[in-house]
């Protein structure tokens, strides 16, 4: 083989330790450096970006505890605004509740009572009436006639229907005793 030639073999090996010596010497003093300075350089800026990348994360994390802390107090004050308004609210509803049944039912009540006494009293006129007038067994029918008509009536009429009905038996019953 040419290159393991014993005549040319020290040129070849002095030339190859020449090139690669100044090949290393190149690289160590002009390429080296360079490449230091940009890794050097890349290493500061990646320290920045973790600095600010860290200041981000913890004004993030301000950021989040501020909202959670404002979200926290809106919803307890409209929490507390709420159970006021329905308060209020209930209030006004009981006061006018009470104040219209005050008004409008004792004027029902009244004449409830009023009807009541009327039909009681028409019933002792009756009776009292039929007693005396007519005989026995027909004044038990007559009484349980009327009985059950005033039962009906008062289940499906309302309470000036049944004055009404109540006054014409008794007028009636008048005429038949004469």
């Amino acid at each position: 083989m040419p290159q393991l030639d014993k005549v040319t073999f020290l040129s070849q090996f002095f030339w190859l330790c020449f090139f690669y010596l100044g090949f290393y010497y190149i690289i160590l003093k002009f390429y080296l450096p360079k490449i230091s300075r940009i890794l050097a350089l890349r290493r500061k800026k990646l320290g920045l970006s973790q600095e600010g990348i860290m200041s981000l994360i913890e004004e993030k994390q301000k950021v989040q505890e501020n909202y959670e802390n404002f979200l926290s107090k809106a919803l307890v004050t409209s929490k507390s605004l709420f159970n006021n308004f329905f308060s209020r609210t209930t209030n006004w509803l009981n006061k006018n509740a009470t104040s219209i049944n005050k008004t409008h039912y004792q004027n029902v009540n009244a004449s409830y009572i009023h009807f009541l006494g009327e039909t009681s009293l028409s019933q002792n006129l009756l009776l009292y009436h039929a007693s005396q007038n007519l005989p026995e067994k027909l004044t038990f029918k007559m009484l349980l006639n009327n009985l059950e008509n005033l039962k009906s009536k008062a289940v499906n009429s309302s309470s000036t229907s049944k004055l009404q009905v109540s006054t014409q038996e008794t007028k009636k019953l008048k005429k038949t005793k004469k």
